[in-house]
């Protein structure tokens, strides 16, 4: 059942090591979008994935943000998923 006007949107995260090239070392990155509970949301994040040239991904963590993050870059993050586009955060280690 979607979401009423009334309900919030539900943000999730997903959590990943990629690979830009397989031979290289891997990325964190942070993953924020919206769906509900129809998509797959493990599919969807390996397509918005791949789509931005990562050759391999390891998913780390899925989970749902139950609040409005407090620090950057997750709180822009956060903004950007509720208003539909997926947030994609690297870390540099």
């Amino acid at each position: 059942m979607p979401p009423t006007a009334d309900e919030p949107k539900l943000v999730h995260l997903v959590v990943a090591d990629v690979w830009k090239d397989k031979d290289s070392e891997p990325t964190l990155v942070h993953l924020l979008l919206t769906g509900n509970g129809e998509d797959d949301l493990v599919t969807t994040a390996l397509n918005i994935l791949a789509g931005q040239g990562y050759e391999e991904a390891e998913l780390l963590e899925l989970g749902t943000l139950s609040e409005e993050p407090e620090e950057e870059p997750h709180l822009s993050a956060w903004k950007t998923a509720l208003g539909g586009e997926a947030a994609l955060i690297e870390f540099d280690e």
